[in-house]
């Protein structure tokens, strides 16, 4: 294997473990909507069970209810483990690259003329192949660690669906629904209603008399003020 060959088998490993990734991300949605189906369906004959009823088919249904509750949370557990909490290593970014491109060029401007596109070409490559290799291990790494959480998931989902799907038989074979057993309305009475003699005669009721009509409205004419002298004293009358 000469160094190109080497460098397309690291550049494919890197790529492959980046689309792992992505299918990881596909593949957990499948369990994550199982729980929750799951827990729905147990939530839903938790809650609906008629609590007042004891027998072999109640005591069953609590121990397969208990056992796949037990069930989904570690498959709960393992399924966290394999969808979060991960950091993936990727190569820089294109500008960082660049960046790396003009030092080299820096670095190798003493060398002869015609060495010096060559050195630069060689110790680029040379960079994005280790990192490639850094990264593709890293990252193969976490993809191991995730497959086995997700395994794990699948593992404990199964016996909790299996758990639950028994509960629900008997849940519905020994018709332990709330709904199935209607029980008596108690009725209480609060006070007595005469049925026979006379009726009690109400005082009619009168309506008020009408409020008297409102003061008319004040019109008042919006004229400057003028000072006017006031007018002379009437004249005195001589006795």
């Amino acid at each position: 294997m000469n160094d190109r060959e080497r460098f397309e088998f690291y550049e494919k490993l890197y790529f492959h473990e980046l689309e792992a990734r992505e299918q990881m991300h596909t593949r957990v949605q499948i369990p994550i909507t199982l729980i929750t189906a799951t827990i729905g369906a147990l939530g839903f004959m938790g809650q609906n069970i008629d609590r007042d009823l004891s027998s072999l088919w109640v005591t069953s249904f609590y121990i397969l209810f208990f056992i796949a509750a037990i069930f989904i949370i570690t498959s709960g557990y393992f399924c966290g483990r394999s969808a979060w909490g991960y950091f993936y290593s990727k190569t820089a970014l294109a500008k960082t690259w660049d960046d790396y491109h003009r030092e080299c060029v820096v670095t190798y401007e003493g060398e002869p003329v015609a060495d010096q596109e060559n050195l630069v070409h060689s110790a680029i490559k040379n960079s994005v192949q280790e990192r490639y290799i850094e990264c593709a291990t890293t990252n193969s790494e976490i993809n191991e660690k995730r497959s086995y959480y997700y395994s794990n998931t699948i593992y404990w989902l199964f016996f909790a669906v299996g758990a639950t799907s028994l509960a629900f038989i008997f849940y519905f074979l020994g018709s332990l629904d709330k709904s199935l057993h209607s029980k008596p309305s108690e009725i209480k009475i609060l006070s007595s209603i005469p049925l026979k003699g006379e009726t009690m005669n109400q005082p009619s009721v009168t309506s008020p008399p009408p409020a008297p009509p409102a003061p008319p409205v004040r019109v008042v004419r919006d004229a400057p003020i003028t000072h006017k002298q006031p007018p002379p004293p009437p004249p005195q009358h001589g006795h």
